[in-house]
């Protein structure tokens, strides 16, 4: 027997992990000699003779820097080879910083809003010579390497990205006449691909979490990329077990309201009634107590009503979360019935028939008038006339999708595919290659971008914004819950809406909303469906379409 196989294992990762060239050098200071070498691919050995190096110099007063940009935001940290040193200092000192964007890397953790919270992205390490490691863990796109250490010598063989995600196949994919929705969408997929870690996290900087109501959109847009992947349902059963009952999940008892309406989702996509049984008994208790969170006349007695951060003070929110616990409880109902278990069953009929008899005022808070609308509280069209006033002033990567579909129940279109490529493109000018946790339309004026530093006068599109926890530097530059356009174009434009467990029956309706045509293919779990649709003679018409055995299709 193997000695490898007694070792008591406690688990495996199951991610991969790849090394990525720098794109470019940024920048550098003090004395830094070739520092285009680290552009060159090389043997991932230390070697005795090693010609082709980038050679930092310090000084008694000066130390020595490199900025290095990997193109694009990545996970993972940084792998230095480091051949022979000089000997004065055998083992120099190197300060390492990580950064989503270029002016992040150039701040010190604790300078005004930079910190090491979650993922350490600024820390220093020793290098000795003939060494090959491997240091940080964290979201970045850029890499700041400084010798510190006085009157010393490194010499850099490689600074390579490691790169660690979970190989899965794109199953799902979208593809439309428009490149720039195409790139909103590619930009979309790539930000959940990356917060697909240890589980499903909210960002790969901060916070590194299972939060359930970021993973709303994040689990919609798994489903449409990837179909079933089990990494899904170990993140629903970790925050369940995590959350004993009468706790709220995440500590938030909208969050406990967006658990059911994953489970709900991932269920009529996967239709895995085994998985469904496992939450029976949890899912039971949990749909009694949001009941028992609603008076004979109606009225919410939740402890605080959370829906997401730009309206987490306004007092109209609570009209939101009276819309999300009726759809929670629409969607309970119907999980509830496939467990037989008619009598909670009744008890959430009866609560939305209480919730319907309290009506409740939202103003004109975008994303509080959406979920109205989606609810059925609010009539669709002055839904969506609050919406498109203003364009998209008030607009929130959280409730993006919402926002979209609201829109989409009013049967306006196209307003929300511009509002899309408008509130989501602006990200893309800024230089975004993940989207970004929150984005007011208003950051875009005079400021930098992600590769750029604030030129004078300008603001920087990092540093000087955010609100809440993410304040300034704190901001996470790649967050699951902005990927919207993806659940939104497999549902409204392509038209896709699962009707029954399983995606055995499929009903599509497109609607272009001013495209010329949209390819898709959508994973199911008897197959992929393949379909293009195309705008002819004013009409959006399904034109080619490609189906696994066993999936009926409604046109």
């Amino acid at each position: 027997m193997s000695f490898i196989n007694t070792l008591d294992f406690v688990g495996e990762d199951t991610r991969k992990r790849k090394f990525l060239l720098p794109k470019a050098v940024v920048k550098t200071s003090g004395t830094v000699n070739d520092p285009d070498n680290l552009l060159i691919k090389k043997p991932l050995q230390i070697g005795l003779s090693e010609p082709c190096v980038t050679e930092l110099v310090s000084t008694e007063t000066e130390t020595a820097s490199v900025v290095l940009d990997f193109g694009c935001e990545i996970h993972g940290g940084i792998r230095l080879l480091v051949p022979f040193n000089s000997k004065e200092v055998p083992y120099p000192e190197v300060r390492l910083t990580f950064g989503e964007s270029l002016s992040e890397v150039e701040s010190a953790v604790g300078q005004d809003t930079s910190t090491n919270d979650h993922s350490p992205r600024q820390f220093t390490v020793p290098l000795p010579h003939y060494s090959d490691t491997e240091w940080g863990q964290t979201g970045f796109r850029f890499v700041k390497i400084e010798l510190v250490s006085k009157n010393a010598k490194i010499r850099l063989k490689s600074a390579l990205a490691v790169f660690v995600y979970h190989d899965l196949e794109y199953k799902g994919d979208f593809e439309c006449d428009d490149p720039e929705v195409n790139r909103i969408f590619d930009t979309a997929a790539y930000s959940v691909h990356l917060c697909m870690q240890n589980m499903v996290w909210d960002g790969i900087k901060r916070d590194r979490l299972v939060w359930i109501g970021d993973m709303m959109i994040e689990t919609m847009t798994v489903r449409d990329l990837f179909g079933r992947v089990e990494l899904v349902e170990q993140s629903l059963d970790f925050v369940r077990d995590q959350t004993p009952l009468p706790k709220w999940m995440n500590g938030f008892p909208t969050y406990s309201m967006w658990w059911v309406l994953i489970l709900h989702d991932w269920f009529k996509a996967t239709g895995n009634v085994e998985y469904l049984n496992k939450q029976k008994d949890y899912l039971n208790g949990l749909i009694r107590q949001l009941c028992d969170n609603v008076t004979d006349e109606g009225k919410m007695t939740f402890p605080f009503y959370f829906l997401d951060w730009p309206t987490r003070d306004n007092p109209k929110t609570p009209a939101s979360i009276k819309g999300l616990l009726k759809m929670t409880l629409n969607a309970g109902i119907e999980l509830l019935n496939k467990l037989n278990l008619p009598e909670t069953a009744h008890l959430a009929e009866q609560c939305i028939d209480r919730l319907n008899s309290y009506p409740m005022d939202g103003g004109d808070v975008k994303q509080i008038v959406a979920v109205q609308s989606l609810a059925g509280d609010i009539d669709p069209n002055v839904a969506a006339d609050i919406i498109e006033n203003g364009g998209i002033k008030g607009f929130s990567t959280f409730m993006g999708y919402h926002l979209l579909a609201a829109l989409a129940k009013a049967d306006r279109y196209e307003s929300a595919l511009k509002l899309m490529k408008s509130y989501y493109g602006e990200m893309l000018k800024k230089g975004a290659t993940t989207f970004f946790e929150d984005y007011d339309c208003e950051w875009s004026e005079n400021s930098s971008t992600v590769s750029t530093e604030p030129l004078d006068g300008q603001r920087d599109i990092h540093g000087d914004f955010g609100n809440y926890c993410y304040k300034g530097f704190r901001h996470s530059f790649c967050h699951g819950w902005s990927a919207g356009p993806v659940p939104y174009l497999f549902e409204h434009v392509l038209g896709i809406s699962i009707e029954d467990e399983g995606c055995k029956t499929l009903r599509i309706k497109p609607h272009l909303s001013g495209l010329k045509w949209a390819k898709g293919k959508f994973p199911t779990p008897l197959g992929v469906v393949s379909l293009t649709v195309e705008h002819v003679n004013g009409t959006d018409v399904v034109t080619d379409i490609d189906m696994p055995e066993g999936v009926k299709i409604i046109l």
